[in-house]
């Protein structure tokens, strides 16, 4: 089986079982731990690039949700092709990333905290001017994500969204020039 070789951490501590349970596994594998701060850039040998905006130091503090806060919030590049990945980031990560000046332009966004109210505010998304905006959500979800304003702020933007609640899988394909991102129903059995 193969497995991962390195586990990224914010550092933010956090209650939860599957959290605990995932630092259990860490630590059985003896899997590197690193924790990536906003101007960190990490490179693979086959040309893709992880540039990280979030978390900076000091670890946001008395936030409205500081475990969120302090997601890790990086873009993937490879060639021409821009893919942020933002975590359950809210609005005050989204502050401070715009605040420190970062380009975070994207062609694919993975919306921040499901599509919740608390995140993809309209500056955030007007900096990183997305084609593509794909919402990771379970169907019927007690909290009513994605919220109404953030497929709004989306829509105004002029992004394609993908919702896996509606439209299942979505699979980003690049070869670093060319993109394309398709929805794949998962039928249930």
């Amino acid at each position: 089986m193969l497995g991962a070789g390195l586990f990224a951490d914010s550092g933010q501590t956090y209650p939860g079982h599957a959290y605990h349970d995932a630092l259990a596994v860490v630590r059985e594998r003896h899997v590197v731990t690193r924790y990536p701060r906003g101007g960190d850039v990490w490179r693979t040998d086959d040309g893709v690039t992880f540039r990280f905006y979030g978390p900076a130091l000091p670890l946001l503090a008395n936030t409205r949700n500081d475990i969120n806060n302090n997601s890790l919030v990086f873009r993937l590049e490879y060639g021409n092709f821009r893919m942020l990945f933002t975590g359950d980031a809210g609005a005050e990560a989204e502050a401070r990333i715009l605040a420190d000046g970062a380009d975070v332009r994207a062609d694919v966004l993975k919306v921040g905290h499901h599509g919740s109210a608390y995140s993809s505010t309209p500056e955030f998304i007007r900096a990183v001017s997305p084609r593509y905006a794909i919402i990771s959500v379970g169907r019927d979800n007690l909290f009513g994500h994605p919220a109404p304003s953030t497929l709004a702020t989306l829509e105004g933007a002029g992004a394609a969204i993908f919702r896996t609640d509606q439209n299942g899988e979505a699979r980003v394909t690049s070869d670093g020039t060319h993109l394309s991102v398709d929805a794949q129903i998962l039928l249930r059995h």
